[in-house]
């Protein structure tokens, strides 16, 4: 296991606030990438319209710290009763597996 906390924040928009999602996760993700600790913080969309953000972070602490950041405060009010459900966030630790680095999430955005 490693000390790298992975995250998996998933958004799900009301189909008609899609691209207000969109555009406030799309002007925010840039200004976490500047946080400390941030290793790297993607945004995503799935086939369903989903905005899925996978985030590493050096230490569980920095996540944490992140989490009362200006950022996520401005995120969750971008969202505001714009989601069909709450975020879904997941907290992981990578159980690294094979020999060439492809089994650690962490390790192959390095």
């Amino acid at each position: 296991m490693t000390d790298i906390c992975t995250v998996v924040a998933i958004f799900t928009p009301k189909p008609e606030f899609e691209q207000d999602v969109r555009d406030v996760l799309y002007r925010v993700t840039p200004l976490v990438h500047e946080e400390t600790g941030c290793e790297f913080y993607s945004m995503n969309r799935d086939v369903e319209g989903r905005f899925i953000h996978i985030e590493a972070w050096t230490t569980r602490q920095d996540w944490i710290d992140h989490m009362e950041q200006p950022t996520v405060k401005e995120i969750l009010a971008g969202v505001e009763g714009k989601l069909q459900k709450e975020v879904e966030v997941y907290e992981l630790y990578n159980v690294p597996t094979g020999t060439s680095g492809k089994g650690s999430l962490a390790a192959a955005a390095v």
